[in-house]
């Protein structure tokens, strides 16, 4: 039995391994929009409550998203079943696609929050596709790439506005 409410069949779900759930959670309800369903401070139904949020399950465009603590005992007996946070481990291993309705504005939460851009000093761009986008790193170590829909481009239109922004890059670099 599924427990109601949760991650639906055919729903993308994504695990967040971080090392402070409560921070993620929070940052990823208050700066990406997500919705929270629920947070959890036992390591199982029934077991004695916690003061430390152990994991959280949220919404977040359509996709089920749990956020949860790295095992604490991951460097004194390291295991492959054992996923660590980004941080731990030093490197993110993927990163997150988001469309947001104001690119700009949430990158501006995303840094008062705590987050860097992936690139220092990088700044929004507009793609050739036709979408406004950016990279950061959340405090938690996670990748995100958050984009705005500025225009619906056809396929066939795709290699003259590709050689139109490179030439633009390249005439702002004095590289022609």
């Amino acid at each position: 039995m599924a427990i109601v409410g949760r991650q639906g069949v055919a729903q993308l779900g994504v695990t967040l391994i971080v090392q402070d759930v409560a921070a993620a959670a929070d940052f990823y309800r208050d700066v990406l929009g997500a919705e929270e369903i629920e947070r959890s401070h036992s390591v199982h139904p029934g077991a004695p409550i916690g003061e430390e949020a152990l994991s959280a399950e949220l919404s977040l465009a359509g996709a089920h998203l749990i956020v949860t603590r790295e095992n604490p005992r991951w460097k004194e007996a390291p295991r492959p079943d054992w996923p660590r946070s980004p941080l731990s481990a030093g490197a993110a291993s993927t990163f997150l696609t988001l469309y947001v309705d104001d690119v700009d504005a949430v990158l501006a939460k995303a840094i008062a929050a705590g987050a860097s851009t992936t690139l220092q000093d990088e700044a929004v761009q507009d793609g050739f596709w036709g979408d406004r986008l950016v990279q950061f790193h959340d405090p938690f170590g996670h990748v995100w790439r958050i984009m705005t829909r500025m225009e619906d481009v056809e396929v066939a239109d795709l290699p003259a506005r590709y050689e139109t922004q490179r030439a633009e890059y390249r005439a702002s670099r004095g590289l022609n």
